[in-house]
């Protein structure tokens, strides 16, 4: 668990050695997304698994303190607590959301502790925020969600999430449900959606172009939540970026299509090692 000075003490799992992945869950989703991800990358990398305020194991509480930015900020305690360099950070939808804004805050504050992003279909511009989180922004719809059983909330939003619906399990409707009848859950699901777009979002994306880490943009060409066309985008305006859409994909492609996802993310780590690699030795010889 990670205290913060905020007193929220943040859920988190780490598993394995080496330089670290830190993975960010996407809106009202928990660290169960990044299960395929576990036995791969831990292998070589030291992966951390967080759960955000108000979801999963973390605490719920019944404050107004669920703002995009507060989240941001919360995983920026958590590396400062862990002392975490040479960092990835991989962020699904609004953890994609949350790991740009890290990334400028990183770049401005502490400059060596961030090696690399990838991006799986993040919300990072205001004209494609998803349908369902404008309606849950309306007062009255928002509440209504409270009305609805977590398992028809939760196997809904994942038909909506999937290309292909018929690899939804019960484990993983079970998985995102059981958390949501937690006291304070769907309170808190209610007030991210409220805050969910930074009152700086339009200063934040004119600065996409300053960034100056190495990005990886992973679509599924069949997102139905996000569009594709902000990975085109995003691609476009960030100086050092690649951008892959896996076909016959959704919004989720780490839990639709691990197996291409985790190719993806080690492929991309070990072009960056080998570019290191390549600098040291070229610095060697200039020495």
């Amino acid at each position: 668990m990670s205290e913060s000075a905020s007193g929220i003490k943040l859920h988190y799992e780490i598993y394995g050695s080496g330089d670290p992945v830190l993975c960010i869950h996407g809106f009202g989703a928990n660290l169960y997304t990044w299960r395929h991800l576990i036995a791969p990358l831990s292998a070589k990398y030291q992966l951390i698994l967080v759960d955000l305020k108000g979801c999963g194991a973390s605490p719920k509480p019944h404050d107004k303190q669920y703002s995009t930015q507060h989240h941001a900020d919360l995983l920026y305690e958590l590396i400062l607590k862990l002392d975490l360099t040479r960092l990835t950070l991989i962020g699904n939808s609004f953890g994609g959301t949350l790991a740009l804004l890290l990334a400028h805050k990183l770049c401005a504050e502490e400059p060596n502790r961030l090696a690399a992003l990838f991006l799986i279909a993040p919300g990072a511009y205001r004209e494609y925020v998803p349908l369902f989180l404008t309606l849950l922004r309306v007062p009255l719809l928002g509440r209504a969600v409270h009305l609805f059983p977590a398992r028809l909330v939760t196997r809904f939003v994942l038909k909506g999430a999937y290309y292909d619906p018929g690899k939804i399990t019960e484990d993983q409707v079970d998985a995102y449900a059981r958390p949501l009848t937690e006291p304070g859950a769907r309170y808190a699901l209610f007030q991210t959606a409220k805050q969910i777009v930074p009152p700086n979002f339009d200063a934040l994306i004119a600065k996409y172009e300053d960034l100056p880490v190495p990005t990886f943009i992973l679509f599924g060409n069949h997102d139905r939540v996000v569009n594709p066309i902000v990975g085109d985008k995003l691609h476009a305006a960030l100086p050092y970026s690649e951008l892959l859409q896996l076909d016959h994909c959704g919004h989720i492609p780490q839990e639709e299509k691990p197996a291409e996802t985790v190719e993806s993310i080690l492929k991309f780590l070990s072009s960056l090692e080998q570019e290191q690699g390549q600098g040291q030795k070229q610095g060697q010889k200039q020495g």
